[in-house]
């Protein structure tokens, strides 16, 4: 990298493309990188992510006129544009089997390689992907590392927690953050790949020290199309590894232990006993405010005490152990480490007002998250389990018939309510819910929020267990005209309507 004559930083296009299968191409000097033929500028590099060839001429032709001196197009098309000189001429035509990975290469590159200075982890799976970044990064933190973190919950650069609006960037603001993470003085980084951004090479020129796999479901079927599709798009996480990088694996869930011939790097598995593996846990106690288990490594153990219950959070916690134990921190800074981690928002979240029975946020989004939180609250409750269900947000109208028959099996109580869709979409979400129902007469609908909640908490008694679900949609008070966190809400209502749980030697 180096600055031309207006000051401007420029690269090679031989180091733009370095890591890229590509056909002969002249080298220049380029000053940027874009997927938007719009955006282009003077000496700048396009890729062209098109699939079709009269719509990639096109955008060849509206970056040429903005200025791009070289466009980067997909090899399958490489034929059909050849023949366009007409089009192309004025600007090199470089062609890759992958665009996108090209695109990633490319704006790392620009940026000085970002993240080639911090020690790269990535996470994925079904479910659990923001709880294992937030264990992970308690028993780095632990170790002293300054750790950054880009995920579902924002981003954390090192000095400051920002929001989010997708999980995985896409790769230029991928690059961006991480070198601010850079100045910010972290020596890790803990990144988020949903399984959009994996298929759309979002993590391309990138090279992880760690990867990990929670679990392999089902989801995202209206992108992926097949659950096949998914599951490659999951996989593809481990490409992304470096030579001597470790992969950690969670092999009690069996598409992910039957997966595991499919990575070829050092791998590390995790279980509860009496699975076969690398790093194991051991369940002791379950209460409604905590757990506790052991952690085995080889020849060490420790006991680990969590404020966060669950099946689903030993197996982060384990994964979390596993990495350390790859990076030679010791099972005391590891057990220290998870137990920092007192909540992770909406992750079985407990809200605890003195009130005789539980209270638990939760995001479940598809039928196997919203079974295991069920199943959760079904193990610390000896009376019954509420729950509180919406539709998740997202196009996979599949998979709502299967949560409610997921409520339906795990709870006594259900009630659908309204999560943040659009209220033209409310009915027909209460419909496709309702499907999943051996018994959908005995579902109760109440459309507003708030007061599904309250219905909840107001019949709830002495070891009930209520399941709020939804990703902390925010209820509108109608008599303060602003909008309350499920979080606040819950906790407001407890105060004002609940007696005090205090318990003396006389009563």
């Amino acid at each position: 990298m180096k600055s031309n004559n207006n000051g401007q930083l420029t690269i090679a296009l031989s180091q733009a493309l370095s890591r890229v299968k590509t056909s002969s191409f002249t080298d220049c000097e380029i000053t940027s990188c874009t997927l938007d033929p719009k955006r282009s500028t003077k000496n700048g590099l396009f890729v062209c992510a098109e699939t079709d060839a009269e719509a990639a001429l096109a955008a060849i032709r509206d970056a040429t006129n903005a200025g791009a001196s070289v466009a980067v197009a997909s090899s399958a098309l490489e034929s059909a544009l050849s023949s366009r000189s007409d089009v192309l001429k004025g600007v090199q035509t470089v062609f890759v089997e992958d665009p996108r990975e090209a695109y990633g290469n490319a704006v790392h590159a620009l940026r000085g390689y970002p993240g080639r200075k911090l020690r790269l982890i990535g996470i994925s799976g079904s479910a659990g992907k923001t709880s294992l970044s937030y264990v992970i990064g308690g028993v780095l933190a632990e170790a002293g590392m300054r750790v950054g973190l880009i995920g579902s919950l924002g981003v954390y650069d090192g000095k400051k927690l920002s929001p989010t609006l997708e999980t995985t960037p896409e790769p230029e603001r991928l690059a961006e953050l991480l070198a601010t993470m850079v100045e910010n003085g972290c020596e890790c980084a803990i990144i988020e790949a949903s399984s959009v951004a994996l298929a759309e090479g979002r993590l391309a020129g990138l090279e992880l020290d760690a990867a990990c796999l929670t679990n392999i479901r089902r989801d995202h079927l209206d992108y992926h199309g097949s659950v096949d599709a998914y599951r490659r798009a999951k996989m593809k996480l481990f490409s992304y590894l470096k030579e001597n990088g470790v992969a950690i694996c969670n092999v009690d869930d069996r598409v992910t232990a039957a997966a595991l011939h499919m990575i070829d790097r050092p791998t590390l598995t995790v279980g509860v006993q009496p699975t076969v593996c690398s790093v194991s846990g051991t369940p002791v106690e379950r209460q409604s405010g905590e757990q506790t288990f052991y952690v085995v490594a080889g020849s060490d153990a420790a006991p680990i005490r969590t404020t966060i219950i669950g099946k689903e959070h030993i197996y982060n916690c384990l994964e979390a152990a596993a990495l350390a134990v790859s990076w030679k921190i010791d099972m005391k800074t590891i057990a220290r480490g998870v137990e920092r981690v007192a909540f992770i928002p909406g992750r079985m979240e407990r809200v605890d007002c003195g009130q005789p029975f539980a209270v638990y946020l939760d995001r479940a989004n598809s039928p196997d998250s919203l079974a295991a939180a069920l199943e959760t609250a079904r193990s610390v409750a000896l009376g019954s389990v509420y729950c509180v269900l919406c539709a998740p947000n997202d196009g996979d109208h599949t998979k709502r018939p299967l949560m409610g028959r997921a409520a339906e099996t795990g709870a006594e109580f259900v009630a659908i309510t309204r999560g943040n869709l659009a209220e033209s979409q409310t009915i027909e979400s209460f419909d496709e819910l309702r499907r999943g129902f051996e018994k959908p007469d005995a579902v109760q609908i109440i459309p507003d929020r708030k007061s599904a909640i309250i219905w909840a908490l107001s019949r709830a008694s002495v070891d009930d267990a209520v399941v709020i679900v939804g990703q902390d949609v925010s209820s509108l008070d109608s008599i303060n005209e602003f909008f309350v966190p499920d979080r606040q809400f819950v906790r407001n209502w407890l105060y004002e309507n609940q007696t005090s749980a205090e318990s003396f030697w006389f009563n």
